[in-house]
């Protein structure tokens, strides 16, 4: 049997990825990330939880503790492990919510996104999915109160991945 390679004199431009602004309503449902990542229509989504800030440094150490499940929408937290990652968590505080985009702040956010484009260059993911708050026009939150700075600059980053 002869192998004929050929090689391409062209590039293919990558599909763009499509972004899913969610709001959540109630469990089971559109907006649930815990019901929405076991359906099938999801298998090629990367959802974009809240992280908190340990447990997303934990996760980058490789600690277990870094894929224990969360409240809220980190109840996804888990799915950001193996080889063909699920989840990506983005920190939104420490113990309480980021109360203003500081430096600190500011580079452990753009860690997050660094390693979300990372993944979403695998050609893995259609789209990404994050929460939404449609009052404010920006990043959902919901057990954490994040300063507006934060929450845009979070949410502004998504929009242009």
């Amino acid at each position: 049997m002869e192998v004929v390679s050929h090689s391409c004199c062209c590039t293919v431009p990558a599909m763009p990825i499509k972004k899913v602004r969610s709001t959540f309503t109630s469990t089971g449902t559109q907006g649930d990330f815990g019901w929405m990542i076991e359906q099938a229509q999801y298998a090629r989504s990367l959802f974009i939880f809240n992280d908190n800030e340990a447990q997303f440094k934990e996760f980058h150490a490789n600690e277990p503790s870094g894929l224990l499940a969360g409240g809220g929408n980190a109840i996804i937290r888990p799915y950001q492990g193996g080889e063909r990652p699920r989840a990506a968590g983005i920190p939104t505080g420490d113990g309480v919510g980021y109360k203003q985009l500081d430096a600190h702040i500011k580079d452990v956010i753009d860690m997050a996104l660094e390693h979300i484009e990372k993944l979403l260059a695998s050609g893995n993911y259609d789209e990404i999915i994050y929460s939404y708050d449609s009052v404010e026009n920006t990043l959902g939150s919901g057990i954490f109160d994040i300063d507006i700075e934060v929450r845009n600059y979070i949410f502004q980053a998504l929009e242009k991945i």
